[in-house]
This record gives C-alpha cells, sequence and structure tokens, in this order.
C-alpha cells in the first residue's frame, strides 16, 4: 500500500519536537509525499505556541515543487466537554484540525469521561482527525467513538507513534488492532499519521502498515492513498 500524506507532524514550534518546518519540507519530498501537513500542538502543552502563531499561516508558502504543505493544528483536549485549547475563531483559520487527548492537558478519567470528552471534541464541525485513540491509560469506548466518528464524519488516526517501543502511550498495538477492526466493520475512514517530531521519522509508517496487512483492512478506508482524498479532510465529502 503507498501512501501519499502524511498530516500528523511537529516542528520546534510544538516546544518538544526537533526539526524545523524547512528541514521537514524536504525529508517529506525525500519521501516522495505528494502532501506534508504540519500539525503544531495547540498551547494547552507545555512550550506550545500561541493562537498567533496558528492565526498567521498566510505567510507560508503551501508549494515546494511537487509536495503541497497543508499547516494544520493538534488541539488538545482540555476536559470532559470536549472544550479545546483553542477558539473556534482560530480553528476556522488553519486547515484542518486533529484533536486529541493529552495528559499533560486533561488527566485520564473513566471510561465514560475519556469516551465523552472524545465524542464531543469529535462533535465540533471544524475537527477532522480523532488523534491517537488508543492509550490505554485513557480508557475508551472504542465502538462508542467509531460510531461518533462515522456519524460526525470525522476520520480516526491511526499513530504509528503509539507503536514505537518507547511511546509514553500504553497498549497502542491491541488498541490500534481494534479500532481497525471497527472501522472495518464500520466502513469508518482512517489517517495513519507518524506524530513525527523530528524530521528522520516524516512517511515512515511501517508499524502501522503491518497492522493494516495483519488485519487485511481495506485499502478504500486508508486516506492516505489518494491525494483527492484530501478534499474529505478539508471539509469535502467522497
Amino acid at each position: 500500500m503507498k501512501l501519499c500524506m502524511d498530516l500528523h507532524t511537529h516542528t520546534i514550534s510544538s516546544g518538544h519536537a526537533y526539526s524545523t518546518l524547512q528541514e521537514n519540507i524536504a525529508a517529506a519530498r525525500a519521501m516522495g509525499l505528494d502532501i506534508l501537513g504540519m500539525s503544531d500542538h495547540g498551547p494547552g502543552i507545555p512550550g506550545g505556541p500561541d493562537s498567533i502563531y496558528f492565526r498567521n499561516f498566510k505567510c507560508i508558502p503551501r508549494s515546494y515543487g511537487d509536495l503541497r504543505l497543508l499547516c494544520g493544528v493538534e488541539a488538545n483536549i482540555m476536559d470532559y466537554e470536549g472544550r479545546l485549547d483553542l477558539e473556534n475563531s482560530v480553528l476556522e483559520k488553519v486547515d484542518y484540525v486533529i484533536a486529541s487527548m493529552h495528559t499533560l492537558c486533561v488527566p485520564p478519567g473513566t471510561m465514560a469521561e475519556n469516551t465523552a470528552a472524545s465524542v464531543r471534541a469529535m462533535q465540533n464541525p471544524l475537527v477532522r482527525i480523532l488523534g491517537h485513540p488508543d492509550d490505554s491509560r485513557y480508557p475508551l469506548d472504542r465502538e462508542e467513538i467509531v460510531l461518533a466518528a462515522k456519524e460526525e464524519r470525522v476520520a480516526i488516526e491511526i499513530n504509528n507513534s503509539s507503536l514505537h517501543p518507547k511511546s509514553a502511550r500504553k497498549g497502542g498495538r491491541e488498541n490500534i488492532l481494534e479500532l481497525l477492526e471497527l472501522c472495518a466493520r464500520h466502513r469508518v475512514y482512517v489517517l495513519l499519521g507518524t506524530d513525527s517530531h523530528i524530521s528522520y521519522t516524516i512517511g515512515h509508517f511501517e508499524e502501522s502498515l503491518e497492522l493494516l496487512s495483519e488485519v487485511d483492512f481495506p485499502e478504500e478506508l486508508v486516506l492516505n492513498t489518494r491525494p483527492d482524498n484530501l478534499n474529505w479532510i478539508l471539509g469535502e465529502r467522497l
């Protein structure tokens, strides 16, 4: 399976990543990607950029040879009501929004609380991707999550970083396998993301692809496989 885009990547602006935007662009071009998405953390993460950072994306060129650049955000879910760390007036100015739970922003709650937070975040019409719902530290009713993603037309992220042996997240492999089974059963789109915090991992989805192959996941449900699937992520419908 050939993948053409990586939309979950970070630059030094996230405060705990290690490559510049230019370095990430060079890495994406070297990997032969068609589309690179920059998705730095919102300000809820310590060291993350202030909202003005996301308001000024107009100054960034969006084409680099054959590579198209998108400027998005990984917004942090801040409470069990699903509120994000950036106002919609800011989120409207970025290309796409990933919503994710991080322990630095919201403590793990009960399964009901974590699930409610994720579902309510997806109900924000500006959220297009639910980031890494694969962490056992945040117990989730994953079938409810997948059904909500289908209802709200949000992609479920398959996060390659969650499969790293040193990942802070717990239970990545078994939780991703469950997500894949549920997404296949309910015909819900997934988006593979590297969650790169350094340029060397951009476009490297090997661990995720191994799991997709293991469960024979339908290729037509993987949004990364075709550049025109970007229309769905940006708000249009397939």
